[in-house]
């Protein structure tokens, strides 16, 4: 089947898609066609339940700056024609667990300041000049992408950003915490987010970890009803200009001809499976925009005789860093969390105050030796749920589960359902030896792994923040692919890869593939037009 109905085509359905798809059909009046590899739309932000009334999110589990006057929540707001609500979490929205304390982080920096300043006085001048760095990324950040349109790579206007203790941005978060703290306690304190973007302090780039650390200063938000209400929000946008979304929709490769991308051909997998045999469509655009990653868009689904100057070195940079899997277990309660001590904040439990030690420790799976775990409860942070729930979260290495990844979803080998219940059960114990009591709420649990998550989305080895933070990733020089600018004409990348790791960065990444894509509407156009819109409906 040949399709000539939609003037852009967008692979995938996550936040960086659906932010491109809902700006271009709102502000250049495009037709808009986004296809999902998966039954469901919305990539890392789509939700699921069990048991009829347990419900989760398989990716985002806290939001910052989602404030109503912040610059992102504006974006939000735009890009899902302000239907979605955002619960602001409790007052402690964090707690940095380490075996012998735990650290609580409060909303506002003031707050978070003050109480490290009251732990560590003697090291109050240099906590100052860490916040203060962290707000100089931020601000450059946002003036970068909305002001250029470019993805947060470093150049020469970085240099006046001045960060304490270093001359260059180009440093790692070990380099800039060594050079400017001097207790060991304090620093792993600071670098406890890390799990939000993956990297331990020696091999992440400061510029991701200062990124992150700014976006939660104002505390966390969640979704009222969970995170599918986004994708439901943008496809009503997307139906009204004519576009649509398709699911089960598998897209095998970009069509280019002469330099310049014209199309996906795409196997229709609900159709393939009841024939037996692959049922191929192709979509004939105008512009073609790629959420499925910088590595899967120039690897996999690009024709081999392109032949890119920098295919090479893509190659060399996902092989020499490491990939970052997880497995999720996803719990029913059988009671309110809030008896046992609960009130809807994130759990970072280490089982050293070395993060170094607690990232090399990913071979959990096999020593049953835990490293650590993030524990959080969704059912808390809605307004009105319908069963109560929690997630326990832990990085692992994928090779262990190599053998299943060509098994299909749900009939996996036996093997493979024994390994699931011993994970299960060394989750369950290292929460249980922090938390007494807290395998007693439980009524339902079921494991996710690496295999199930790369079966769904693709990603390399089931990664789930796209290719590493390392301070490599920002220097264009050396990095180029990390861009929603391409080599082919009329192809552009959108969502994390094109920015940075999380629901806010791969927004971000649409943003910027937005404005690289819509002939000259800018995204500050398109938020003056919208405040203007407002002022005069609250004049009428």
């Amino acid at each position: 089947m040949e399709n000539r109905d939609y003037d852009v085509v967008i692979i995938g359905t996550g936040m960086g898609a659906l932010t491109t798809a809902s700006l271009l059909a709102q502000f250049t009046d495009k037709k808009v066609l986004m296809l999902e590899q998966h039954f469901k739309a919305g990539g890392f932000t789509h939700t699921f339940k069990r048991e009829g009334k347990f419900l989760w999110d398989v990716g985002i589990h806290y939001v910052g700056d989602m404030h109503p006057e912040s610059s992102l929540r504006k974006i939000f707001d735009i890009v899902t024609g302000g239907k979605v609500q955002w619960n602001p979490m409790p007052e402690v929205f964090e707690k940095f667990v380490f075996p012998d304390f735990t650290f609580s982080v409060r909303k506002k920096e003031e707050n978070y300041k003050s109480d490290l300043i009251a732990l560590f006085p003697e090291e109050s001048s240099s906590i100052e000049g860490y916040f203060e760095d962290v707000k100089k990324i931020a601000s450059w950040q946002g003036r970068h992408m909305l002001l250029k349109g470019l993805p947060p790579f470093l150049d020469s206007n970085t240099k006046s950003i001045n960060l304490a203790g270093s001359e260059s941005l180009q440093i790692t978060t070990k380099e800039y915490l060594d050079k400017n703290f001097q207790s060991e306690k304090l620093k792993a304190i600071l670098a406890s987010q890390w799990g939000d973007y993956g990297l331990p302090p020696s091999l992440s780039s400061f510029l991701i970890h200062a990124m992150v650390v700014a976006h939660y200063l104002n505390g966390g938000y969640y979704p009222e009803g969970g995170s599918g209400v986004i994708a439901d929000s943008v496809k009503k946008i997307l139906e009204s200009k004519g576009g649509k979304i398709l699911i089960s929709r598998e897209v095998q490769e970009i069509l280019v001809e002469n330099g310049t991308a014209v199309g996906v051909r795409v196997k229709n997998k609900i159709q393939s499976n009841k024939t037996g045999k692959d049922v191929l469509e192709t979509y004939f655009c105008k512009k073609v925009i790629s959420n499925a990653g910088a590595y899967n868009t120039y690897t996999r689904l690009l024709p081999k005789s392109l032949n890119l100057s920098f295919q090479d070195s893509l190659q060399n940079f996902n092989s020499n860093y490491p990939k970052i899997s997880n497995v999720t277990l996803y719990i029913g309660l059988k009671e309110d969390p809030r008896n046992k001590g609960f009130y809807g904040e994130n759990h970072w439990i280490y089982a050293n105050l070395d993060h170094e030690k607690n990232f090399s420790g990913m071979d959990w799976t096999e020593t049953g030796k835990l490293p650590g775990a993030y524990l959080s409860f969704p059912s808390l942070k809605d307004s009105h749920p319908e069963g109560h729930t929690a997630e326990v979260i832990a990085f692992c290495e994928y090779d262990y589960f190599t053998k299943c990844k060509d098994q299909t979803w749900k009939e996996r080998d036996e093997d493979y359902q024994k390994k699931k219940v011993q994970i299960t059960q060394m989750l369950l114990k290292f929460i249980e030896e922090r938390y007494p009591g807290f395998i007693s709420m439980i009524e339902f649990a079921e494991l996710a792994t690496p295999v199930t998550t790369e079966y769904f989305t693709n990603h390399h080895k089931g990664t789930i923040y796209g290719m590493p933070c390392v301070p490599e990733r920002f220097l264009e020089s050396k990095s180029p692919w990390f861009n929603t600018l391409t080599p082919i004409k009329n192809l552009f990348l959108t969502g994390a890869d094109a920015s940075s790791p999380g629901v806010s960065g791969a927004m971000m990444g649409g943003v910027i593939a937005f404005t690289n894509s819509s002939d000259g509407v800018s995204m500050l156009k398109v938020i003056k037009e919208v405040s203007t819109k407002k002022t005069n409906e609250a004049k009428e």
